[in-house]
């Protein structure tokens, strides 16, 4: 999924890039882990709080694929975010049979506000650059994360 560009990139820049990604993500993960516990739920659960929130209603089978988790462990995950009051199941509208997760609008009104901080911080960054700088720095996050993800298939 990566470019075919020939130009190639600085390797001082690759390296200061390859030693601040672990660092962020770190932070990043420390960000979610403290809006957790202000909401009064597990990192686990927030991610799949945030699931519901970004793709809207997904049916339980898809969270247990999107989180990598067993149909018990989503099933548990999915009662106790119900308990708190933070998803909800609905039917269907198109098969009645089945069941969506969503998100009840007042979490998912509370999640947003609570992540404003780090949404406004980032877009204020991203400002920061040009619009061509923009573009590669989507397209570095687009392809990390496919080839993120691809190794999480590869795990046994």
């Amino acid at each position: 999924m990566a470019s075919k560009d020939t130009t190639a990139a600085e390797p001082d820049a690759v390296e200061r890039i390859a030693r601040a990604l672990p660092p962020w993500l770190s932070a990043v993960d420390a960000v979610n882990e403290a809006i957790a516990r202000e909401a009064g739920i597990g990192p686990s659960d927030l991610a799949c709080l945030h699931e519901v929130i970004v793709d809207g209603a997904l049916p339980a089978g898809e969270l247990s694929r999107r989180l990598r988790l067993t149909t018990g462990a989503i099933t548990h995950m999915i009662d106790r975010l119900t308990e708190t009051g933070l998803v909800q199941r609905v039917r269907d509208g198109a098969d009645r049979r089945r069941v969506l997760i969503e998100a009840v609008p007042a979490a998912r009104e509370q999640m947003l506000d609570r992540y404003g901080r780090l949404d406004t911080q980032t877009r204020a960054t991203l400002a920061g650059f040009t619009a061509r700088e923009q573009e590669v720095i989507a397209r570095f996050i687009e392809t990390s994360l496919h080839d993120t993800r691809a190794l999480l298939d590869e795990t046994p």
